[in-house]
């Protein structure tokens, strides 16, 4: 029933507007339920004082404001391609939800968040370090009022002092977001505008670009412009959505972890200044090198993996052929 109207015989550019209306309802929907649902279990002046982002936050607002993400993240970017991936050709086949190819494909995705730490940290410092011309200085103090306000809300995001609130954190910053987005931008987006460029590199590149400018943080941009790159390739190289939702999960883990480590005085160093150091450029180049020889290695697996397929099917077909009794 629901593959009687197949959104995949519409233009790309006709699946895409088709795509943000899904994620504009699911925006109105999720944020209404979160406050109705926020204001029914805490009480409107616990919602309300969630909406105030500070350091003195009570323990009840936070509460909320996690569930409030939640909502958010499975409302927006979660759902909506789900349903767009109902009506698509074949239930869910443009999420690419399928076994991941190779075992190397999997030690790539778990490894490939740590192996490209120096590079992302390196765009970091010259992200943060772009100013603007004279012209634009009041842009730019915007701009730096909301990276300072998605810092902080980052820090409320990730504070937790016992072991049941770090996993709570791991569920709100790690599991959903790794799935979400990663269906979002890499399973739909990603493979609509591949349909559309008939270029794989090139549908990479914009879904990143899309990826990292959705997340509102100008002087971020950079550094999740080429996560959003490496995970992409992930995806193509695996034929696996579980590949960047593996890669995803563990950067984003990575920084509960270390913010919950922090807090219980085990380490020194804060989510935010992980992996930065006094030698960011030479050990950002060697990152660079080392995420693009992996994602080449992913490459050749991946050719591999094709031409056995090629094969096996050609002598499938041969055997049929041939089969006297077939």
């Amino acid at each position: 029933m629901l593959n009687s109207f197949d959104i995949s015989r519409l233009h790309p550019f006709l699946q895409l507007l088709i795509l943000t209306l899904f994620v504009f309802l699911g925006v109105l929907f999720s944020s209404l339920l979160s406050l109705a649902l926020g204001a029914l279990i805490w009480g409107g002046d616990v919602v309300q004082s969630a909406m105030v982002i500070s350091s003195d936050t009570s323990a009840e607002a936070l509460q909320y404001l996690k569930f409030m993400q939640a909502c958010m993240q499975i409302g927006t970017m979660l759902i909506p391609p789900i349903l767009f991936s109902l009506f698509y050709r074949k239930l869910f086949k443009i999420l690419q939800i399928n076994k991941i190819i190779n075992g190397f494909g999997f030690f790539a995705a778990l490894l490939l968040p740590f192996i490209a730490l120096f590079l992302v940290n390196l765009l970091g410092e010259w992200n943060a370090a772009m100013k603007f011309p004279e012209a634009l200085a009041g842009l730019e103090e915007r701009l730096q009022q909301m990276e300072e306000l998605a810092a902080k809300t980052t820090l409320l995001l990730l504070r937790a002092d016992t072991a049941g609130a770090m996993l709570v954190n791991l569920v709100v910053v790690a599991v959903i977001p790794a799935i979400s987005e990663e269906f979002l931008f890499r399973g739909v987006i990603q493979n609509i505008l591949k349909s559309w460029f008939k270029n794989v590199h090139w549908a990479v590149i914009v879904a990143a670009i899309i990826f990292s400018a959705v997340h509102g943080q100008f002087f971020g941009f950079l550094p999740r412009f080429a996560l959003g790159v490496m995970l992409g390739y992930l995806l193509v190289y695996t034929r696996s959505i579980w590949a960047p939702v593996i890669a995803h999960f563990v950067n984003n883990a990575t920084a509960v972890m270390v913010a919950f480590l922090e807090t219980k005085g085990v380490v020194e160093t804060t989510a935010e200044e992980f992996g930065q150091n006094d030698h960011a450029f030479i050990l950002g180049m060697i990152s660079l090198a080392a995420t693009a020889a992996v994602i080449w290695f992913l490459y050749r697996k991946n050719k591999e993996q094709r031409a056995t397929e090629r094969n096996s099917m050609i002598n499938e077909e041969y055997q049929e052929d041939n089969n006297p009794n077939f």
